[in-house]
């Protein structure tokens, strides 16, 4: 996959993950039942939200800096997918592992799992852009 490929597919995954992180934020993480926060610190969902909402806005700023092909759009992009996989493993030690807690016969409890899978693979995206944008002759040279 070459650079531009890299970056479209990047700024497509960061865009799907700033759409549903904002709108969760805003929209879902506020309605969830406070019997989940029980095994967890919190009392309510301000803090979840919040987070969230960084995460999401992380995801805003590495597709900014990805379509304008600034240097530090690569650290952005790795950053934004850590967050991503931050947020969900204190998700899961806070509210548990909702493929166990709600059964895998029920597509939501898929979440955690998919959003840990999109953070890693924007992660490897980020790595490779800069791997692309710091070695150029090396990347064309033997393109992987």
């Amino acid at each position: 996959m070459g650079h531009a490929a890299t970056r479209a597919t990047t700024i497509l995954l960061q865009g799907f993950v700033a759409i549903t992180a904002i709108l969760g934020a805003l929209f879902v993480v506020p309605g969830l039942p406070l019997d989940w926060l029980q095994r967890g610190p919190m009392t309510d969902y301000t803090l979840p939200a919040v987070a969230l909402g960084l995460v999401g806005v992380s995801a805003v700023v590495s597709i900014v800096l990805l379509a304008f092909e600034r240097p530090r759009a690569p650290v952005a992009t790795m950053l934004s997918g850590a967050m991503m996989i931050a947020f969900e493993f204190v998700e899961i030690t806070v509210v548990g592992l909702a493929i166990v807690v709600h059964g895998a016969d029920n597509p939501v409890s898929w979440l955690q799992v998919v959003y840990i899978a999109i953070g890693v693979t924007v992660m490897m995206l980020g790595y490779r852009l800069w791997y692309q944008m710091a070695t150029p002759w090396a990347y064309a040279q033997h393109p992987r």
